[in-house]
């Protein structure tokens, strides 16, 4: 299937002009074949407890990733959930990816550096104490509560009982591997966390040695209240993506799959 891929390039004649003004959206046709492609699903949850982020993400779930999820299973292309470590162990298809390491981890060795009040911001580093980025100031210090801890994969493209659920980079690249994948389509939230900086999502993917494509408009990063009205941060994060991988439309997607 072909589809049009945007990246970040420059467009310069020598180093006199090779400047950023000349970092500018370059565009390459992309010829994709359905049995080599992953569908990778970065925490399509229903639930999120900042009430504008789920609003919106749920819509982008489902007029976007919905449709494309479907005619990325009529096309043969693999759909693979990563729904973050801890929802991934709800789902039984996580088991089959996990090795023994992940279904019975050893804890990590702790030399005790930095030292235990750094990291509980307590006694004399309490002044770096911060307001809870997500969560009313209230909340600080106490238990999670369940409307700001409880998530599941939305409803709209809940996973088949034969999908593949992972909950880390080395399953993804297990997976990855076994079924002979190569080319990795990302959908989810939120753009500028999770997408961006899981073990499976599009860094360190990329750094495995893959070309990760984003579709771009199947996706949202939280925002602030400066950046909310215009999506400020969501389309930054994009433009800066798109300097070490590709972005593509949904629309787009569909359209190659149908035609695949």
């Amino acid at each position: 299937m072909e589809l049009t891929l945007r990246y970040q390039a420059m467009h310069s004649t020598g180093p006199d002009d090779n400047v950023e003004a000349n970092i500018v959206p370059t565009e390459l046709r992309a010829d994709l074949d359905p049995a080599e492609t992953a569908l990778v699903l970065v925490d399509t949850w229903g639930e999120h407890p900042i009430a504008s982020h789920r609003s919106r993400t749920s819509d982008i779930t489902v007029q976007r990733i919905r449709p494309a999820l479907d005619a990325a299973r009529a096309a043969g292309v693999t759909p693979i959930y990563a729904p973050s470590p801890a929802i991934a162990a709800t789902h039984p298809q996580w088991s089959r990816w996990a090795g023994v390491e992940e279904l019975h981890p050893t804890p990590e060795p702790d030399d005790g550096w930095p030292p235990a009040a750094y990291r509980a911001v307590t006694g004399p580093y309490e002044s770096l104490r911060r307001a809870p980025g997500e969560l009313p100031p209230d909340s600080a210090g106490k238990p999670p509560e369940p409307w700001h801890r409880f998530r599941t994969i939305h409803d709209a493209v809940a996973p088949e009982p034969d999908d593949i659920v992972i909950a880390t980079g080395e399953q993804l690249q297990r997976a990855l591997r076994d079924l002979r994948l190569v080319h990795l389509l990302y959908v989810g939230f939120a753009t500028n966390i999770c997408v961006r900086f899981r073990d499976y999502g599009i860094h360190a993917m990329r750094n495995r040695g893959y070309a990760p494509i984003l579709l771009r408009d199947c996706t949202s990063g939280i925002e602030t209240r400066e950046t909310y009205d215009g999506l400020q941060v969501t389309d930054a994060v994009l433009h800066d993506l798109e300097r070490w991988c590709f972005t593509a439309d949904s629309r787009e997607f569909i359209a190659a799959c149908q035609s695949a």
